[in-house]
């Protein structure tokens, strides 16, 4: 405890010139002179595998050509979807789409919606993954139906239309933890197979396969949805043609960003329901016709699960087909620590020191009083644009002194994804209303725009202010990122210590941290916010992403941590200290400042100017 002059003293200090040195008084009072430092620390812990059951679904691309006839007469493919349907189903992460190809490419879990020719790549085939039963049970039924063609490309084709649609509606953060399953179940070649005459010239392929109406389609098409893929006088169904097709849907995977997207293969024959073998071309012949050339559809099929990295499988029966053979599980990936940021929301670094931001918006609040703004506020006009949003848009008109129109609606004004901003403002700064990390950084997109970064570009390894710390360090550690602080950042820095503390009773692994430096100020009193005064408020983030992939976009906890201080003599908590336990660290949807926080002792300050005495006395 230090002693300082009391202010009775200074009164006598004053009058010493002109009364009688008996009348002199002096007076020391003890003042308990406390810092205004802070230090957190608890356990955090990550959640477990087993709620991170992401999404799984499955395509089944199942050939309907005429030679089904006679290899799969019991319909045993049709079964086997079935079964495996409704096995998976009961996993609610689950869902599924059936793709049937012949001279039409069905789409049978989007029912009334053909593909045709003319603009086969127009179709709309969004939602095509479902769990409705009644959907599922007539795709099932329409697995039966069999006609002439097998049409590989077109099937390929559709696939990648299903695919390409469904990730396009798909969030970007379920995309990273969804797993995608093609099967594709053929029992041959692909039929048929053109071959153009620049192709044939330069020996890409033989035009003694082709077809009449390889050259005309519209010869064979009695409606639109016959062959909707195939162009006049070109390659159609050419080994390369349906390499690339995978190759692209394997692409579109690593576009998007996806979990896992695997293709695998099947190819149906029995031996035994064949008439003869062509010596010829060694295909069978089946009904008095070549359908089957079994070597080289293993070869085309293997290729295929090649490229996709999948697995090809061989049923020598309709009765062995089982699509639960191959591995339609969920992915489920431990998570770990990605991110741990401590930030006091009411102090900012700034070029002459720490500053005090009241209404913790970015703002200190000698930015505030200098520019006739509300320092107890984020938002002075209250047009739904919080005043760092105006003033980083300033240029465009936005002016924080003066409404601005684009958040006038309930709507508008709503924060989706709970990241501290409203959808007006996601749509200035571009960034995504689904994700509270939009650059998936690490750092939380309304964290950003107070720290001065960038919510929608991953500049965290960037050095705004030149000054050899990153972007990212600079707010961890609750430092500037736009001015170099050199001999002050000692002093000004957050100090972080993480040690891994094993795994909690449901899997999730643990973390032990402490945070020191933190550093108190007096904020103003905030309008309708009892017992504000000097309060600051402090929000722990933690994120998590999948142990295996720290680039994940990941998933958010938050913790909220109040202390108070008023210079010279009193701070809330006393000791200075605060801890966290596992279950302070709340889902930012589910998390309520004025319930969660933790920290402040709850005495009133006016009746605890000094800690050490009692509360109770005046």
């Amino acid at each position: 405890m230090r002693t300082a002059v009391g202010a009775a003293a200074l009164l006598a200090v004053v009058g010493a010139g002109c009364s009688d040195p008996e009348l002199q008084v002096r007076d020391e009072i003890d003042i308990n002179v406390v810092d205004n430092l802070l230090e957190i620390e608890g356990t955090l812990c990550t959640d477990p595998p087993e709620a991170t059951d992401f999404p799984v679904k499955i395509l089944f691309i199942i050939d309907g050509s005429g030679s089904m006839q006679f290899v799969d007469q019991p319909n045993r493919r049709a079964l086997a979807v079935e079964e495996a349907i409704l096995r998976l189903r009961a996993n609610p992460s689950v869902s599924f789409a059936v793709i049937r190809f012949n001279e039409s490419d069905a789409v049978l879990t989007k029912p009334g919606t053909d593909i045709s020719a003319g603009d086969p790549f127009g179709v709309d085939l969004s939602g095509a993954f479902t769990r409705d039963f009644d959907i599922l049970s007539q795709a099932v039924q329409g697995l039966r139906v069999a006609d002439s063609v097998t049409d590989y490309q077109g099937a390929l084709s559709s696939a990648f239309l299903v695919l390409s649609q469904d990730m396009l509606d798909s969030p970007p953060a379920q995309l990273a933890r969804t797993k995608y399953v093609v099967l594709f179940l053929s029992d041959g070649d692909p039929f048929p197979t053109c071959c153009s005459q620049e192709s044939e010239a330069a020996g890409i392929c033989t035009r003694d396969t082709n077809i009449f109406f390889c050259e005309n389609p519209d010869a064979i098409r009695q409606n639109p949805t016959q062959l909707p893929f195939l162009e006049a006088s070109t390659d159609y169904n050419q080994n390369y043609q349906i390499f690339n097709v995978v190759q692209d849907i394997q692409e579109l995977g690593a576009n998007f960003g996806v979990g896992e997207l695997r293709m695998h293969t099947a190819f149906l024959f029995d031996p035994t329901l064949v008439d003869s073998l062509d010596p010829a071309t060694g295909c069978y012949v089946i009904g008095g016709v070549n359908f089957v050339c079994p070597d080289r559809a293993r070869e085309l099929l293997g290729t295929m699960a090649d490229i996709g990295q999948g697995v090809f499988r061989d049923f020598s029966t309709a009765e062995e087909i089982d699509f639960l053979g191959f591995d339609l599980t969920t992915i489920k990936r431990e998570n770990a620590l990605k991110n741990l940021i401590v930030s006091n929301s009411n102090v900012l670094a700034t070029s002459s020191g720490l500053q005090v931001d009241s209404d913790g918006d970015g703002l200190t609040d000698s930015e505030e009083f200098e520019a006739g703004l509300n320092r107890t506020v984020r938002d002075t006009d209250d047009d739904g644009f919080s005043d760092p949003i105006e003033f980083r848009f300033a240029r465009a008109g936005l002016d924080p002194r003066a409404p601005n129109p684009g958040c006038a609606s309930e709507e508008d004004r709503r924060d989706v994804d709970f990241d501290g901003l409203a959808a007006c403002e996601e749509l200035l700064l571009r960034t995504s209303t689904e994700l509270y990390d939009t650059d998936a950084d690490g750092v939380p997109d309304g964290l950003e725009v107070v720290a001065g970064t960038r919510p929608n570009e991953s500049d965290n390894l960037a050095d705004a202010d030149l000054d050899g710390r990153r972007n990212g360090d600079e707010i961890r550690f609750h430092t500037s990122v736009g001015f170099n602080e050199g001999g002050e950042r000692s002093a000004l820095a957050y100090r972080y210590r993480t040690s891994e503390a094993g795994f909690n009773e449901r899997g999730g692994r643990c973390y032990d941290f402490t945070v020191e430096n933190v550093q108190l100020m007096t904020p103003l009193a905030r309008p309708g916010d009892n017992g504000s005064f000097a309060r600051n408020d402090i929000y722990v983030y933690m994120a998590q992403a999948p142990r295996d992939d720290p680039s994940d976009f990941g998933s958010f906890r938050v913790a909220c941590v109040q202390g108070r201080y008023v210079a010279p003599d009193f701070k809330d908590p006393p000791g200075g200290l605060v801890q966290l336990e596992p279950d302070d660290f709340k889902d930012p949807a589910d998390f309520d400042p004025e319930v969660d926080c933790v920290g402040l002792n709850r005495t009133a300050l006016l009746n605890q100017r000094n800690p050490s005495e009692d509360p109770e006395d005046p």
